[in-house]
């Protein structure tokens, strides 16, 4: 790599670790983002906790996760990032908030890095527009969103981007393709499916390397049927199962429209600009097309995660930006025009990093948070939570069952500790009902059934017994 090139790489890491840290530093005491703490921190601070004589402490994590299906499930979407940050707890002692809090800013820089080696060495971009685009990309509110709480996605796509650059190197080729293929699925189920997508398209376009490129796949294809996702299997958004029946066709086209407008629409026009024809974007950007807008046109058989897909087309649009940008005629005022537009970005990124400000939110959706500086529920009402479940495990009678929405479920499992305490977690979807946890519990003969959810509430067969603030807790009485 150039000298030029290399001061590059670090540039925009340091640029994208500083940004992304700032969140981090305003809300001091807990790591920011919903599966942050919903997932991620569960997994790590409660086996710290326990005992942990095996090697790296590898079986009391996946013993506790075993206990707890909704966390076992997330590992086997993305088993990596969760085996590294094993790793870093058992080699710094960190109990997981700090070790959080570092990583999401580093997986970021990392992010940034690869993307434009990849422009440079794997799209053979010019030097400044790959810089412009990685660059672009720093300040996007769809990729911030992505590191908000995505660590296993915003991982995966750094082994993307070193797979799909070292798809177009002459040394080697085809092993590092296998090698950086693997950690691409094991970090991230559905960014696996962009790689297969990428290496099979450019292999059809090009009608060479066919062979090679099906064989080179074979491990990647192998593992994501191993840690099968189900997920996948969740086609018909109008079904019962599925959350987005309640809200129903009309909400999820508004979502999908919300989505792609407040993320894309100051970029559209340079898009549009910037288009042009590449056997290895091409793939990419027509599977991410058809998998975000297709729950429009057959939402019976739509294909699973609309909004994931929605918001990685930040990365070629920032390409088609770069390259629009530099197509733009205007003279000795390109270079100030250019200037300007990249500062606007600055400022909606710091903007929306912060919490400070943000375009986002005019219209509510399903995906994008308001700011960074957010969690699975409100900074203040953290406090009342873990009162509030102090007080179930004093006052609560024994081989009790709690009933949490998802928002609730990793402060419940921290603040309950259950590793400590006999107070079995029942979990259940965001915006979905309890109905079927409640039955369940009651089917188990379980003990007394609670439920935490908000003060000023009354959910149906629940008695309020007691009130912190924003939460209560309720028991199960019919």
């Amino acid at each position: 790599m150039l000298k030029k090139e290399t001061k590059a790489v670090f540039g925009l890491f340091g640029i994208a670790v500083v940004l992304r840290s700032l969140p981090e530093l305003l809300i001091s005491r807990y790591p920011v983002g919903y599966e942050t703490i919903t997932y991620y921190l569960p997994s790590i601070y409660l086996t710290s906790l326990d005992s942990t004589s095996s090697l790296l402490g590898l079986t009391a994590h996946l013993q506790f996760m075993s206990a707890h299906p909704p966390l076992m499930d997330t590992f086997r979407a993305g088993p990596f990032f969760y085996v590294l940050m094993w790793v870093f707890q058992a080699l710094t002692g960190d109990n997981g908030f700090l070790l959080l809090k570092v990583v999401a800013p580093i997986l970021y820089g990392c992010l940034i890095a690869s993307f434009f080696i990849f422009l440079r060495r794997g799209v053979n971009l010019d030097y400044k527009v790959a810089f412009l685009a990685a660059m672009l990309l720093i300040f996007q509110p769809a990729a911030l969103r992505e590191s908000w709480d995505r660590f296993r996605t915003v991982l995966a796509l750094t082994f993307l981007f070193m797979t799909l650059t070292a798809s177009t190197s002459s040394r080697f080729k085809w092993p590092k393709v296998v090698a950086f293929g693997i950690l691409t699925v094991l970090s991230r189920d559905y960014v696996g499916v962009i790689l297969i997508v990428a290496i099979a398209g450019r292999a059809i376009l090009e009608k060479k390397d066919r062979l090679a490129s099906v064989l080179a796949l074979l491990p990647s294809l192998a593992i994501l049927f191993a840690l099968f996702n189900p997920v996948w299997l969740e086609w018909n958004m109008l079904s019962a199962e599925n959350p987005f029946a309640v809200t129903g066709y009309a909400w999820v086209v508004l979502d999908v429209f919300s989505i792609f407008l407040f993320c894309f629409l100051p970029l559209l026009p340079f898009v549009v600009k910037g288009f042009w024809r590449n056997t290895l974007l091409d793939p990419i950007v027509g599977f991410l097309a058809l998998a975000s807008f297709w729950i429009i046109f057959l939402p019976w058989f739509s294909i699973p995660g609309y909004q994931r897909w929605l918001m990685l087309l930040v990365f070629p649009f920032c390409i088609y930006t770069a390259v629009g940008l530099q197509r733009l005629h205007l003279g000795k005022n390109k270079t100030r025009a250019v200037v300007a537009f990249v500062l606007a970005f600055v400022v909606i990124g710091v903007g929306y990093a912060t919490g400070t400000y943000s375009y986002i939110g005019i219209v509510s959706n399903s995906y994008v948070p308001t700011g960074l500086t957010q969690s699975s529920i409100a900074w203040s009402q953290v406090d009342d939570v873990k009162i509030a479940l102090t007080w179930l495990v004093n006052n609560g009678r024994e081989n009790g069952t709690l009933l949490v929405e998802e928002r609730f479920y990793g402060w419940s499992l921290i603040f309950l500790e259950p590793l400590k305490h006999d107070v079995k977690i029942e979990v259940y979807g965001a915006n979905r009902s309890f109905e079927p946890q409640l039955q369940n519990a009651i089917r188990e003969g379980s003990g007394e059934i609670y439920l935490i959810w908000y003060s000023g509430t009354s959910p149906q067969n629940f008695l309020a017994v007691h009130s912190q603030g924003d939460i209560c807790i309720f028991e199960y009485s019919v």
